[in-house]
Formats: C-alpha cells, structure tokens, sequence
C-alpha cells in the first residue's frame, strides 16, 4: 500500500503539528518579528510570509471547506493513511449505529501501528509501521507484518524475542522516559506547580486566576503566563486583600521553603 515519504515539515508547516507523523519542528520557519504574529509558523511556499502577515491573529477567515479539508488531512498524514483507506474506514463507521466520528477515531486507533505508538515502543506512526513491516512485534505471540491489522480489546501485543527486536524497543523506551523525565523537571518549575507545592493555593483553577488579574511579580515584573519557568534566584511577590506576601525561590528549590511577610499571612485561596 502506497504512503506519503515526501517532506514531513512541509506538511506540519502547512496543517500544523501532527505527533505520529514526525518529531521535527519547524524552529527556523517561524515569524521572528514582534506583535501578536511573533512566534507563529510560517507557512510553506514562495508567498507564505505574504499569507502569515495577511491573517488576522484573532479571527479566522478560513472557508468551512477549508477546515473540514485540513481536519481530513490531518487524520491520514496523521495516522499514514490513504484517500482510498480513509474513505473505506468512513463508510465502516457509516454503518454503525454510533456516532460516526467516534467510530471512526475508534477504527484507528486500533490499528497496530498506532497501538504499536502508543505503547511508546516507536517515536512515531512511522517508526512503527517500519517495526511492524519487519516482524519485530507479535500479537497474540504470532508474527504480524501488517500495520493496518485491527486489534481487539483482549490482544496482547509484545516484542520478537530477538536481540535485534528487543534493542530497538529498547532504545526507543529508554528515549521516552528520559524525555518525559526531562519533561517532569521543567513543569515541577513553572511558576503554577510552584503555587500550588507550596500550598499557597488549593487547586491550579485558582492558580490561573491569580495569574490572569496580575495578582504575581518575579522579581517586581507582573507575570501573566502560568508556564513561566522561574529559578533559584528569583523573588516571587503576590498582591492579598491583607498584605504582599513575598517567596524566595531559593529556598523552594533547596526543598526547604520559608516565607516572610510584609503583613499577615493570609489563608490558602
């Protein structure tokens, strides 16, 4: 069966981000300059800045064909699907007497390339349907080399016992966890985890209320964005009906932390 091996960041550029088709992104095609567009994807082509600084950052003015057409393509780019494959699977969830979307999303991600992927064996769709095509992963303990086999809820899906099968998968883990480690040690950073370990207030819901009234300063600078990333020396202030209630983050990330108070402490919000 036919799949797209043409450029992948061509494609995310153009219908955005899509995890099972690539882990790249597009860094160096993004808007350097300053405003709302600072930061925003350029899109493919000769004339792709002229369409970016066209747009208006607050309104779309896409046609409903063109959303519709995007949210098609990002289904097959997404899952390696072909028009042919993704039409049959259509009038499969046509025929059931379910919601026809959610059947649908259902059909796909019971194929074994994507369970494959989201066991985390494979970086993406791809790199799955490469270890499926070349009998690295088993089902039900027999070989499977089709990527668009249907799996069923009691299937048990595992690895080749072969030292080749096994060092792949194992290699493609071990990246995972360390990313998500990684990942881990930067959110226990941002400055709504830091709110809400030290108990200051009761649940993130109140954590991004405070932020959005610019109620928090680091370092006398009001912060608005709930994922800033703060370090040991800053200063955290928040603005109370009682008082200003002033942190140091050093001793947070010396896991002994001691507030100091311009006036009465007040409760947990």
């Amino acid at each position: 069966m036919a799949r797209y091996i043409g450029p992948k960041l061509k494609i995310i550029r153009r219908i955005g981000k899509l995890r099972g088709l690539t882990r790249k992104k597009p860094f160096r095609r993004t808007f350097k300059g300053k405003g709302p567009l600072s930061g925003k994807v350029i899109p493919p082509g000769q004339h792709g800045l002229v369409k970016l600084l066209k747009t208006r950052p607050y309104d779309s003015c896409e046609s409903d064909y063109l959303i519709r057409l995007k949210v098609k393509q990002r289904l097959r780019f997404n899952y390696g699907l072909t028009e042919r494959q993704l039409v049959n699977y259509v009038r499969k969830a046509k025929k059931i007497k379910e919601a026809t979307g959610v059947v649908l999303l259902q059909f796909l991600e019971m194929r074994l390339d994507n369970i494959v992927y989201r066991l985390n064996m494979a970086p993406t769709i791809v790199a799955a349907r490469q270890l499926i095509s070349h009998c690295h992963i088993r089902v039900n303990t027999k070989k499977v080399n089709i990527a668009s086999y249907m799996c069923k809820p009691k299937d048990v899906i595992s690895v080749a016992m072969k030292e080749k099968s096994l060092r792949l998968v194992n290699k493609n883990l071990s990246e995972y966890y360390k990313r998500m480690r990684f990942y881990k040690k930067r959110l226990e950073k941002t400055l709504s985890f830091i709110l809400f370990k030290l108990k200051i207030v009761s649940n993130m819901g109140t954590t991004l209320q405070l932020i959005n009234q610019g109620l928090l300063k680091i370092n006398n600078k009001r912060v608005r964005t709930p994922n800033t990333v703060c370090s040991s020396r800053d200063i955290l202030t928040i603005l109370t009906k009682q008082g200003i209630r002033t942190i140091k983050l050093a001793e947070y990330f010396g896991e002994v932390p001691r507030t100091r108070f311009a006036a009465s402490s007040p409760k947990v919000l």
